[in-house]
Parts: C-alpha cells; sequence; structure tokens
C-alpha cells in the first residue's frame, strides 16, 4: 500500500482545481513586501534535490510525494497585507509529485507538480553525474532545476544550479548542496492605479540531506535548504 502512495498524490496534483487566488494584495502593500512575497515563494516551489549525486543509468526510475517550504514570519506586514493563505506550524508548506528517469550518458531527468497556498506550481531538473563514486570516493553531480508558479496573481520563475556530492551506505546515503538561484517575480498592484512591479532576486543556496533506504525499491528523504530563509522537506518514493 505505501508503495501506491506517492503515485496516488501525483495523480491528485495533476488533476487538482486551479482554485481562487492565494495572493490578495491591500492597499499598503509596497514593492518591498512583494520582493519578500517572492523570495519566501521562490524557497517554497524550488525543486528541492531530495535525492542523491549518483547518476541511476537507464533503468533507473523513481516516484516520490513530498512535502515542505520555508519557514514565514505571519506576523510580518508583507504576508498580512499580501497572502491569503495558511501555514503549517509556521512553514509555508507546499506539496509536490516528483518523477526522475535515468538516461544514458550519466544524465537524470525529472519533473514536479504541485500546490503551495493553493497555487499551483511545476518543474523540472537536469542532473548530470560528474563521478558516481566507490567504496571511499563520493559521487558528484552537477544540476539544473527551474520551478514555475503562474496562473494567479503572481508570475514566478525560478531557475537553480547546484553542486551536489553523496555517499552512499548501507541504508542511508547523505548528501550536501551548493548553488546559485535566480527568482523573477511579477505581479499588479499599487494605489490608486495598479502597475506592473517586477522582482529579480539572485542568491547563493545550499541543502544537506540523507535518503534512506527502509525496504527493497522504497526509500524516504530529508532534506533542510537554505535560500531566503531556511526550509525543510521530506518525501517518500519508490524506484531504482
Amino acid at each position: 500500500m505505501r508503495r501506491v502512495l506517492p503515485l496516488a498524490l501525483l495523480a491528485a496534483l495533476l488533476a487538482g482545481p486551479a482554485g481562487a487566488s492565494s495572493f490578495s494584495f491591500s492597499t499598503s502593500f509596497t514593492p518591498g513586501d512583494f520582493r519578500s512575497l517572492a523570495d519566501a515563494f521562490g524557497d517554497a516551489i524550488s525543486f528541492p534535490n531530495l535525492g542523491t549525486a549518483a547518476s541511476t543509468g537507464v533503468v533507473g526510475f523513481e516516484v516520490m510525494a513530498a512535502a515542505g517550504g520555508p519557514q514565514v514570519d505571519t506576523g510580518s506586514h508583507w504576508w498580512r497585507s499580501g497572502v491569503d493563505a495558511r501555514t503549517f506550524g509556521g512553514v509555508l508548506t507546499g506539496y509536490r509529485g516528483i518523477v526522475r528517469k535515468g538516461l544514458p550518458g550519466h544524465l537524470d531527468i525529472g519533473a514536479q507538480v504541485g500546490r503551495v497556498a493553493g497555487e499551483q506550481f511545476w518543474g523540472g531538473e537536469l542532473r548530470w553525474g560528474i563521478w558516481d563514486g566507490g567504496f571511499l570516493a563520493p559521487a558528484a553531480a552537477l544540476r539544473l532545476a527551474y520551478s514555475r508558479l503562474g496562473g494567479s496573481a503572481v508570475a514566478l520563475d525560478v531557475s537553480e544550479v547546484q553542486l551536489v556530492v553523496s555517499k552512499g551506505f548501507l541504508v542511508v546515503s547523505p548528501y550536501v548542496a551548493a548553488g546559485y538561484r535566480r527568482t523573477v517575480a511579477k505581479a499588479d498592484f499599487g494605489d490608486p492605479v495598479p502597475r506592473r512591479q517586477r522582482v529579480d532576486a539572485q542568491r547563493w543556496t545550499g541543502a544537506v540531506g540523507a535518503r534512506f533506504t527502509l525496504l527493497p525499491f522504497f526509500h524516504v528523504v530529508a532534506e533542510a535548504r537554505r535560500g531566503w530563509t531556511t526550509s525543510f522537506f521530506v518525501g517518500a518514493g519508490v524506484g531504482l
């Protein structure tokens, strides 16, 4: 039963209705508030690693259900004047389904689709295994990821490049990652006449996590990421 849960969540995310927008800009909402909103939601929709650096090969595949996001201050002005949503324990929690497939040439591709604060987002990734490691040596990979939130009051694009290093053991594979992210956000707001506002934020990012293989073909992953603030993600999946 546990092995079909990632597939069920992925199907639900793909089929879910769009719903009303969770962004509701008051007359006091400022461009500075919009930058904070873009940073927070950029953390929330960015494609988490939730995996190691080792390439999976042409027979490799993975289907995963994941949840998590950044810590936010719901008492801040940008949240109270711009967002109509709830957090879970102070975390802007997004839910996503992730699929990955191994390709020749030490390449892996992946896609994600999910929801955060009632808004739908999607994304893709490409990972190139620079070195698959060995008995003592760690694996290393270069990873490119892109995510987009659209179809509402805010359009948000997140691009990231990362270097990932991991080491596999019997049941656990810890990993670390460091990279660079660009977040571009657009929205119309302002008083008395709304105007197009744009944010282009760039920052260094980092992540640390571990993948645990509990049963054959079944694993769980936990990850902490650092972008605008600290984010936490957990996932459970099946695959080779």
